[in-house]
Formats: structure tokens, C-alpha cells, sequence
């Protein structure tokens, strides 16, 4: 298998979680909206007609009557939503206190994640933001605790193929990488954490993962970037020696949709973008996004994997970028060149929309809310797109969408701002069809 250390979770495997206290209680306060009819049989027609915020595909733009809630037959959905499921950095032991917080199924933020995946429904989905654990515990337990168990009234999914592997987020560089005096902390990481394993990613599929051909970059130094943006003034030869240009990792992750047709591969990444006053981090995600690009490509005849393998995707094989390619924050998302990545040639940018009846710009309390592709509500402020489905130009793409209800349509509780049920990030999802 690629990637080291890598962690493949198949249907069925025993895992002995850390015992503890939970770390929240099952949400009673939630109202019982999920229990209702999702859909409305249309009178005479074997079609239905979605409920407000769910993903539907119309057949006809003049015919609304011929919606359906299920994506096309044979299409592929692919979705990425940053869970922002972390260990608290103040703990003496994050990842044991996450696994035990996620252990008994009723941690409510991990509780809204699964419910969003369940009500989108994605054959593959890719999650940002999830803390790393070297045993699998963690995506495990999200697995069968979690999305494999119906969340107030929702569906369970099955996800029998699940892809998790070691991130540099948090991990100890023995530098002061920050210019801060001091050698440690989260500014001194390799990848910008608290602990090591903070910020990583968890692929879950109802496809089988081609765990042999999977390509993981974690080790890939920054300085090995051709025509690179590394601030040399700013490093010292041997910091430049230890920077790797992922704060997290680039995974190229082949899926056997069809045996009869060649895998479609998911990249994915993640860039967990701190406040970086020093700006450093800012042109680090910019040459991140450029290799994404290049791999996409074909082009990057630079890039080393983390077995030795050189170079990028190979010409004609279907793929999907698909992670957290934007800062969170605003200001910081102004100052990104995100060109490169959706100007690409090779790539295809579907632009996903909220998914409402109620216009973004319209509802209460809501003044920053401009731009219905947005995957994340900053509170107070603009709220950003920062996560992304951008298949390979030579897919078709059927639909997509943002999943972002208003008050009073199916699924708002797991959106809601001022319940702490509310998730502040987005699943966004695309429907591909031609996968080749």
C-alpha cells in the first residue's frame, strides 16, 4: 500500500475506541423537522418533487414537474464538506479525547455531519479538517457510529471503503519556523497544528479504493518546487531542508467505479490556513494550488511521492479535485490566486449554488451573504468559498450544489447559526456523468 502509514477501514473491522466521558449530549432541543416527508409524490408520476434544500436535477429547465430528489443512474457524487472535527489542543491527550468524546454516537457536531452527508447523499465524500489518528479509530467511528446510523430520521449511508493517512499538520519541525524566538508551539509545525494529526482528511466511498495505487505527497519539500515562492531570506538552508510544501498532504485516491472502465481518481487536500501575519502561509497555499493544478495536468514531472514514484497524473484518467482549497477568512481569501487552479484547462469549475428557494442576499440578520457559491458563513462578515468539486474538463457534470437551506426548509438545523448544532462549513456536491 502507498502512503506509509495509511489506514484503510473496510465494513466489518473491530476497533477498540478509548474510554471516557462524552463530550456532548444527544441534542433534545432539535426540533423533530427530519422526522417529516422528505419528498412529494407528484400525482400520476413515478418522479418526485424535492423538499426546499435538498439536491434535485430537472429534466426539463421548463418543467419543474419532472425534478427528482436521486441523482441520474450511473452518475457519480462526489462531495467534500471541512468537518472542522478536531481534538482540543489544551488536552494531554487530543486524539484520545476525541476518539472517546465520538464514542456512543452522540457528539453533536460529528452527529451534524453525518446528518448533511446523509440528507446529500455522496458516493464518495471527502472530509477536511479531521483530526488523524494512527490506529483508524476516529474515521471508524465516524463510519459506523455516525454515518452508518440514521440521524433524526435520515437514512443511514454505507461507506465500506474508507482512506486515511498521516498529515504534517502538527508535526514537530525542531525549528523556529515562525520567527518567534521559541522552537515549538503550532506556528513551529511542519503544517500549522496544535498537535500532530490536527488537520488531516478522511475519504469515505461506496466504491472500492485502489489502496495500491494510491499517491500520498506529505514529504515533498517546498524548496524542491520549481520556480517556487519559498522566502529564502526568511529561512535558513537547514529550515529550507525540513519545510515541506503541504501543510497537510496531496492524496491522489483511484476509485473502481465500473471494473469495466478505468478508476476515477480523488484529489484531495486540504490548506488550514491560521491567522498568518507574516503572510508566508498566503503564498505557501498559492504554490500549493499550483502543483494541484500541474499533477491535475500532467505536468508535474517535479513532483516525488512519498514511495519514490515521480510525476503527475497520467494523461486521459478521469479525476475530481475536491478538499478545502481557500482560506476560511475573508480578507485572507482576497489576497489568493485561485486562477490557476480554476482557470485550469484541465479542470472544470461547475460552480455549485446554494440550494434554496430563499435568496442568500434576502434573509434576516444575513447583510455579507453576496455570492450563492459560498461553502462557509462567517459570522459578522462575507462568507467565502473555500471548499471545491472540480472535475477533470472531459467529465460531464449533471448538477451541483452547495447545501445551504434557509429557515423553514428540510435540513436547516445542521445550518442554523444560533444553534450550536450548526455547522459554519458546507457540503458541496457534483453529479458527474461519462466517467469513461
Amino acid at each position: 500500500m502507498r502512503g506509509g502509514s495509511a489506514v484503510l477501514l473496510a465494513l466489518g473491522l473491530m476497533v477498540t475506541t478509548a474510554a471516557g466521558a462524552q463530550s456532548s449530549q444527544p441534542d433534545d432541543e432539535i426540533a423533530a423537522s427530519a422526522n417529516s416527508s422528505a419528498v412529494t409524490p407528484i400525482a400520476g408520476s413515478q418522479r418526485y418533487y424535492p423538499a426546499p434544500g435538498q439536491p434535485f436535477q430537472l429534466s426539463s429547465p421548463a418543467d419543474p414537474s419532472t425534478s427528482t430528489l436521486t441523482k441520474a443512474e450511473g452518475d457519480l457524487r462526489v462531495a467534500t464538506l471541512h468537518a472542522e472535527l478536531t481534538g482540543d489542543g489544551s488536552s494531554e491527550r487530543p486524539i484520545q479525547q476525541l476518539i472517546a468524546s465520538l464514542s456512543g454516537g452522540q457528539h453533536a457536531q460529528a452527529r451534524a455531519i453525518a446528518q448533511t452527508a446523509q440528507i446529500n447523499d455522496p458516493d464518495v465524500l471527502v472530509l477536511t479538517g479531521v483530526t488523524y489518528d494512527d490506529d483508524g479509530q476516529i474515521p471508524e467511528l465516524l463510519r459506523t457510529q455516525y454515518l452508518a446510523s440514521g440521524q433524526r430520521g435520515e437514512s443511514a449511508i454505507d461507506y465500506p471503503y474508507v482512506y486515511a493517512a498521516p498529515t504534517n499538520s502538527g508535526l514537530e519541525s525542531g525549528a523556529d519556523l515562525d520567527g518567534d524566538g521559541t522552537i515549538g508551539g503550532a506556528g513551529d509545525a511542519i503544517g500549522y497544528g496544535e498537535f500532530a494529526g490536527q488537520h488531516s482528511t478522511v475519504v469515505f466511498s461506496k466504491h472500492p479504493i485502489l489502496t495500491d495505487q494510491v499517491r500520498t505527497f506529505q514529504n515533498f519539500l517546498w524548496r524542491d518546487l520549481p520556480e517556487n515562492s519559498l522566502p529564502e531570506s526568511r529561512f535558513s538552508d537547514l529550515e529550507q531542508s525540513i519545510i515541506r510544501l503541504y501543510q497537510s498532504s496531496l492524496w491522489d485516491i483511484p476509485v473502481q467505479v465500473d471494473e469495466d472502465r478505468a478508476p476515477v481518481h480523488i484529489i484531495g487536500s486540504a490548506i488550514p490556513l491560521p491567522e498568518d501575519p507574516t503572510g508566508i502561509d498566503l503564498v505557501r497555499a498559492d504554490d500549493q494550488r499550483r502543483v494541484l493544478a500541474e499533477y491535475a495536468a500532467g505536468n508535474a514531472w517535479y513532483l516525488t511521492d512519498d514511495d519514490g514514484a515521480h510525476g503527475g497524473l497520467p494523461a486521459g484518467h478521469p479525476f475530481v479535485v475536491a478538499g478545502q482549497h481557500s482560506a476560511p477568512q475573508p480578507l485572507a481569501a482576497e489576497s489568493e490566486d485561485l486562477d490557476i487552479l480554476l482557470e485550469n484547462a484541465a479542470l472544470q469549475d461547475p460552480r455549485p449554488r446554494a440550494v434554496t428557494e430563499q435568496p442568500l442576499t434576502g434573509r434576516s440578520g444575513t447583510p455579507w451573504h453576496t455570492d450563492h457559491t459560498a461553502t462557509r458563513a462567517v459570522p459578522g462578515e462575507r462568507d467565502v468559498r473555500a471548499s471545491y468539486v472540480l472535475p477533470s474538463a472531459a467529465l460531464g457534470v449533471s448538477q451541483s450544489g452547495v447545501f445551504w437551506p434557509a429557515e423553514g426548509e428540510y435540513g436547516y438545523e445542521v445550518v442554523d447559526p444560533q444553534s450550536r448544532f450548526g455547522l459554519q462549513n458546507r457540503l458541496v456536491w457534483v453529479d458527474l456523468q461519462d466517467l469513461g
